[in-house]
């Protein structure tokens, strides 16, 4: 039975989770001097989302940065 209450189904948490995940990721490699990429597919599975979300949110960023330049 599914709790109306349950905040984890909430879009905007999960998003909030997505970016709170993320920015601990790029944390650990800032506080670790560590200059090795994360694979996606490793990223992918730490933030909890399926490995093309890497690929589709860089190719969202230099959307953006295209329309910015224009």
């Amino acid at each position: 039975m599914q709790n109306s209450l349950d905040v984890t189904t909430d879009p905007f948490w999960q998003a909030e989770q997505i970016d709170r995940l993320l920015g601990f990721e790029v944390l650990k490699k800032v506080c670790t001097a560590d200059p090795d990429p994360v694979p996606p597919s490793l990223l992918a599975d730490k933030i909890g989302l399926n490995k093309g979300f890497s690929h589709a949110m860089i190719l969202s960023i230099s959307q953006k940065l295209e329309t910015l330049d224009r």
